[in-house]
């Protein structure tokens, strides 16, 4: 069966979403460039885009890939619960820092719980986003968040966003999403 053409749903996720399908370079190359016109092309500034790493999906190309699915009707294969949980959580990342804010509880979808984290540094008293959860196929994502004042005492500086976000447990590949960011 021919998947459906990709305009709408942008070249990028089509992509990234036969590349989670495909692992064997050669294969996904010539599926691409029968589905495609610029197949080879659109790889190619999938990986430039920092969407791929070779063939392996980064997780923005996670995040991609599941968004074609939705959008497509078509299935993805693995943990499709954790990966609209971690696309969630990497959206309300994106959206943080690039209105430079901190991100908040809002951003979390259900069902997660509050956590210790598992990063050291990220256990301190300021305002933290520390949750995860456990998906019944033996997934976990867990998000590592926290906005610290870097100020000494007699300044004033913005505050710091750090957040960690990973995918991991029995998944084909485990990722992990970092970001700093200044709060302003």
């Amino acid at each position: 069966m021919r998947a459906p053409t990709p305009q709408r749903m942008g070249v990028e996720g089509f992509v990234c979403w036969t590349a989670h399908s495909i692992h064997d370079r050669t294969e996904l190359r010539h599926v691409l460039d029968a589905q495609l016109s610029g197949g080879t092309q659109a790889l190619r500034e999938a990986r430039e885009a920092g969407l791929l790493d070779g063939t392996a999906l980064r997780p923005r190309g996670l995040a991609a890939a599941h968004e074609f699915a939705e959008q497509s009707g078509l299935p993805i294969t693995g943990p499709t619960d954790a990966v609209a949980d971690f696309s969630a959580l990497l959206d309300g990342i994106r959206a943080a820092a690039d209105e430079g804010r901190a991100l908040t509880v809002e951003a979390v979808p259900e069902g997660f719980s509050r956590v210790t984290p598992t990063a050291g540094r990220f256990d301190r008293a300021y305002h933290t986003v520390n949750v995860a959860r456990e998906y019944p196929d033996g997934v976990e994502v867990e998000l590592n968040y926290r906005s610290r004042d870097p100020s000494h005492p007699g300044e004033t500086r913005p505050n710091r966003s750090s957040a960690i976000l990973w995918l991991r447990g029995d998944v084909d590949r485990e990722y992990d999403h970092r970001r700093e960011w200044v709060e302003g």
